[in-house]
């Protein structure tokens, strides 16, 4: 993972605004009432991180979700900010380009994404529109060759 895509998501994370070079995370207060167990929260922090000041995630308490675009920009730069995201966040999902297509892959799945439409992965009220189901299998590895699990990385020789 590049310097900029770990300090970046690591930002956007801890819901620290930064910028650096091509990327900035933003992050703001969101007023909308959210019930929280028994209590009602009025206020939410919520991180935006942008690409070239187009928009390429955010995640806030109210949705619980994390959304994602490639801001209509299938390039390197935008699926490495992602897949930096995803990995800072323990997910294992990925975003891929094959054959010129863009694709979010999991262990489990391939699901083809449109460059310019916005998705969720899991969160709560949400997480019936989670483009993947399989986003937190934390026993696969990813590897160049795709998604394996670890007992099939102990017969690997190298």
């Amino acid at each position: 993972m590049r310097k900029i895509t770990l300090k970046t998501a690591e930002a956007f994370l801890n819901q620290k605004p930064m910028k650096m070079d091509n990327t900035r995370v933003e992050v703001r207060t969101i007023e909308m009432p959210v019930l929280n167990g028994s209590k009602i929260e009025k206020n939410a922090i919520q991180s935006d991180m942008y690409l070239h000041n187009n928009w390429i995630a955010q995640f806030n308490k109210i949705s619980k979700g994390l959304w994602f675009s490639l801001a209509g920009w299938n390039t390197p730069t935008t699926r490495e900010r992602l897949n930096g995201l995803f990995e800072t966040y323990g997910l294992t999902c990925r975003v891929r380009q094959i054959k010129g297509k863009a694709y979010i892959s999991t262990p489990t799945e391939l699901v083809e994404i449109e460059p310019d439409k916005k998705y969720v992965i899991g969160g709560g009220k949400h997480t019936s529109q989670s483009i993947v189901k399989d986003f937190q299998n934390m026993k696969s590895i990813y590897t160049a060759c795709g998604w394996v699990m670890p007992e099939d990385v102990a017969g690997f020789t190298f």
